[in-house]
């Protein structure tokens, strides 16, 4: 509600500034503008790459494209005033008025709709989900031209400093189902030690993007694991560790599926028991989410499942329109859990862990097994190196 108090106060005092410049000042304004934030997109986001990627790069990177656009405002503004003062004519002053407030309507949605285009890629809840709320942004949004619209999301996908990728793309909140609290007695220890020995921690080093990363994983075959591609996007030689202590096992990528977010890694030598795979969960189903949080040691949480979605949403790389059956979890996902199992209380693997809620705290994803079953049987039988493509924009 206050963002939209905000925003429609802002195009207010934009259309009654655009009626008194006219349209000569403020087309010729609106242009500069977004010629400035054009030319500031192709290079910012480049100079940032040094930093390490989370809200503070976000917000540097936003203001340093919304400064290279106000100075081509300024600029555009000033030759707009001096064409501007050519108007003589009582009429064409009107039209001219008239116009000016279209214009600085559309130039103020347009600064408002991009600045919460970039920040709801915030990796911060709080703010993502305010935006997501806006009526007004999400007016906006399906009014943009679809060409614009592209720009801009490349742009969010460059300063995105979130580590999942997105479950849906569309601008309004997430629908969060509300189901009981998890139930912790769940967390049964011997089931934890026994399904420990066949989850794995992943990392590996992604030199084009200067950068560790890490993981979990999960062994669906002998010597097969299965992870989130964007686990090892970018990796050239990843390694896992059985419960993520002791010996390091080299691996290689034999499937990478960008768009699915799965991966699954050849690791000679393995010696750890594939799970065995359970039935489809439903709403309301207990279950065990279990990894690597935040690079830490093995830790396992309670779940429970909100609901299977169909959802449209992004692939590792930022680009739209992709669908996936996901589970819809009331639980807390960490950067770290990525590629970790989904797990029934008994053990059995239900699905794979690979996003969290841009808008609540409490809700994680996973994919469900039938999203990933081809995947799974073609990594299985799979020998040869596959690219792991380029890093992934979390």
């Amino acid at each position: 509600m206050l963002i939209d108090l905000i925003a429609l106060a802002a195009m207010v005092g934009y259309a009654v500034a655009g009626y008194r410049q006219g349209v000569v000042v403020g087309a010729l304004s609106l242009a500069g503008f977004l010629a400035g934030a054009l030319a500031a997109m192709s290079f910012v986001p480049s100079l940032a790459d040094a930093m390490e990627p989370g809200p503070r790069r976000t917000i540097l990177v936003v203001l340093g494209v919304l400064l290279a656009a106000w100075i081509g405002q300024l600029l555009g503004g000033l030759l707009g005033g001096a064409v501007r003062e050519r108007l003589t004519l009582q009429p064409a002053r009107m039209v001219d008025q008239v116009l000016g407030a279209v214009a600085g309507l559309v130039a103020v949605a347009l600064v408002l709709w991009f600045l919460g285009g970039a920040l709801r890629g915030s990796s911060s809840t709080a703010v993502s989900s305010a935006i997501a709320r806006s009526r007004v942004l999400a007016t906006v949004d399906a009014l943009v031209p679809t060409r614009l619209a592209a720009l801009a999301d490349d742009f969010r996908r460059s300063v995105a400093d979130s580590d999942f990728p997105r479950v849906f793309t569309d601008f309004g909140p997430e629908v969060i189902v509300p189901v009981p609290v998890p139930d912790s007695s769940v967390l049964d220890r011997d089931m934890l030690v026994e399904v420990g020995r066949s989850i794995v921690k992943v990392t590996g080093n992604a030199p084009a993007c200067r950068r560790g990363q890490e993981g979990s994983g999960v062994v669906v075959a002998p010597q097969r694991v299965v992870t989130n591609a964007h686990v090892v996007a970018g990796v050239r030689s990843p390694q896992v560790q059985i419960g993520g202590v002791g010996q390091l096992f080299p691996a290689r990528v034999v499937l990478f599926n960008p768009q699915r977010d799965v991966a699954v890694l050849a690791v000679p030598g393995l010696p750890a028991p594939a799970l065995d795979r359970g039935v489809p969960l439903e709403r309301g189903d207990d279950a065990v989410v279990a990894g690597f949080p935040n690079n830490g040691p093995y830790k396992a949480a309670a779940a429970r499942v909100r609901g299977v979605v169909n959802a449209q949403g992004d692939d590792i790389y930022g680009r739209p329109g992709v669908e996936r059956e996901v589970y819809s979890l009331y639980t807390r996902v960490e950067p770290g859990n990525s590629g970790g199992p989904l797990l029934e209380p008994d053990g059995d693997l239900v699905g794979l862990v690979f996003a969290r809620s841009q808008n609540d705290a409490t809700t994680g994803y996973a994919l469900t097994l039938a999203e990933i079953d081809q995947d799974l049987r073609k990594g299985i039988d799979a020998t040869q190196r596959v690219s792991s493509g380029r890093c992934s924009t979390g």
